[in-house]
């Protein structure tokens, strides 16, 4: 093996750094100690998905078409789960196997179904422990009767709207997780002997929206949660160091970092009040009988159901209609089919997503993006005076590429300590935030240590999406010119190979026409 990265989902420097400062973490102090550390700039949204992908490619969004764990079609009314179906762009592993090079992925969230690789596969979240995850395809019936291996623990953890009733469980379970991830991964380091490993633990994040405020208040049950699981991380680590050993170089990552939330602001409540989002009375009983799809939308909408009720009925006692037959928290996925879209400018979907209504025309379309990032920007804490949001963009200023178009109109950048929420709630200011205590920041972590890595202490200027071309560099494999990061040369050894040697690129379009063209010389041939 030449290159080990370690994806820690949600780690960040706010708790890392005091339990460093403490000699709580020694692997880590070592590590930093010795190589090069500090803040990974992530993706927008700062999230698990699309963070992950954005690291695995070296790509924004825009050339991917995954802004959130869920793709919004507006024009169709279509939201699908995002998975690696989608997804024709290719990753770290694909260019190392065509190089002849090895690699093995444990755990990395979305690769669902695994994928044919040069190595082996093991799938994350969200696939489920009885699907096929892993590749080969026996590899699973191995993992399961030697480590009784499991992707998720148990279902409740998965739901942010679910009241944990029972966290002593979830803690024991997420420790017996990461446990086994790092047993498997020492394992399957040993049969493959591959050339590259990655390896994410998922559910720090989890730990660290559910504990959080705990931790703050030092709890006398689970304030301590958060700094176990990292002290066990950092002697998990440790551990498989030693069975590595000091050739290799390291990696250790995450997609976004984390801090305490002050308050959720739910942006369609908000959108509700001021206007912009108008529900459907029909659409929203359909829903509540579970009866409605497409066809009854269109129904709806062709025979101008909503209309009348806006012409019979005030506003405010048709509003007080709809909350009284709404549940206290619709999710973005069920609020879109209780939209009435013939009178809704705007609904927010994913994570800090903003879609308009398709059917404006484009001097309508300007001018409505143009007023809601006036009017959200102006938007205060109204127990503090703080700003809301940082900023708000549209989307070609933040993303580029073939998939521009499934983007949302306009994205809202939350100030740290603030979360914008797309289930519509009973109210826009949520200041109990409901199950999650904390939630991510921009900034996540990189730390890079090994024999080609400068002893350099902290650096600046690391973005996501610099992790993949200077990974490939590092087996001296061609970097794509579509790839949107750099290689980080800084971060090597004068006298190290990755350092004396050129960045080597590879054009893409060139290298697509030149496998059309062997495809067809093959078919000539009669043998594809």
């Amino acid at each position: 093996m030449k290159v080990l990265v370690i994806g820690l989902d949600g780690a960040t420097w706010n708790i890392l750094l005091p339990l460093v400062e403490r000699d709580r973490l020694p692997t880590f102090k070592w590590l930093m100690g010795s190589g090069v550390w500090g803040d990974l700039q992530s993706t927008f949204p700062f999230t698990t998905a699309p963070a992950w992908k954005c690291y695995s490619t070296g790509k924004n969004p825009g050339k991917l078409g995954l802004y959130s764990w869920c793709s919004f079609d507006v024009k169709n009314l279509e939201l699908t789960v995002m998975a690696s179906d989608p997804f024709r762009s290719r990753e770290i592993w694909d260019y190392l196997g065509e190089y002849g090079l090895t690699s093995g992925v444990i755990n990395l969230p979305l690769l669902c179904p695994p994928r044919r690789i040069k190595g082996f596969m093991v799938s994350g979240f969200p696939l489920s422990d009885y699907a096929d995850y892993t590749f080969p395809k026996d590899l699973k019936k191995i993992l399961v009767e030697k480590f009784d291996y499991k992707i998720n623990p148990s279902e409740y953890i998965l739901d942010p709207q679910h009241q944990l009733a029972r966290k002593d469980r979830l803690v024991s379970e997420v420790e017996e997780l990461v446990k086994k991830r790092f047993k498997v991964t020492e394992y399957l380091i040993k049969l493959y002997s591959p050339d590259f490993v990655h390896i994410t633990l998922f559910y720090t994040d989890a730990i660290q929206h559910f504990f959080w405020k705990e931790m703050e208040a030092r709890d006398k049950r689970f304030g301590g949660v958060i700094e176990n699981i990292w002290r066990m991380i950092d002697s998990e680590i440790g551990k498989l160091l030693e069975q590595v050993g000091e050739d290799n170089n390291v990696l250790i990552i995450s997609d976004h970092g984390f801090t305490g939330l002050k308050v959720t602001f739910c942006l369609n409540n908000w959108f509700l009040k001021n206007g912009y989002l108008n529900l459907s009375l029909f659409n929203i009983l359909l829903s509540r009988l579970r009866v409605f799809n497409k066809k009854t939308l269109h129904v709806t909408r062709q025979l101008g159901l909503d209309k009348m009720l806006r012409r019979l009925i005030p506003p405010e006692k048709l509003m007080s209609l709809q909350q009284k037959i709404l549940p206290p928290e619709v999710s973005s996925p069920e609020l879109i089919w209780q939209v009435d879209w013939g009178s809704t400018k705007a609904v927010c979907v994913g994570e800090c997503g903003i879609f308009l209504n398709p059917e404006l025309n484009q001097k309508d379309y300007e001018t409505l993006r143009t007023l809601l990032i006036r009017e959200i920007k102006r938007i205060r804490n109204p127990k503090t005076g703080e700003n809301l949001v940082s900023d708000v963009k549209r989307k070609e200023e933040i993303y580029h590429g073939e998939h521009l178009e499934l983007a949302p109109d306009l994205i809202v950048i939350p100030n740290e300590g603030y979360r914008v929420y797309d289930s519509l709630m009973r109210g826009v200011w949520d200041f109990e935030n409901s199950v999650w205590s904390a939630y991510h920041t921009l900034h996540g972590v990189f730390l890079a240590c090994g024999p080609d890595i400068k002893n350099w202490g902290r650096i600046g200027d690391v973005k996501i999406y610099d992790l993949a071309p200077t990974i490939l560099h590092m087996f001296n494999v061609p970097v794509p010119r579509d790839m949107d990061g750099r290689v980080l040369t800084e971060i090597f050894r004068e006298d190290s190979e990755p350092a004396k040697r050129q960045v080597l690129y590879q054009d893409m379009v060139t290298e697509k026409i030149l496998i059309k063209k062997k495809i067809k010389e093959l078919k000539n041939q009669k043998k594809v």
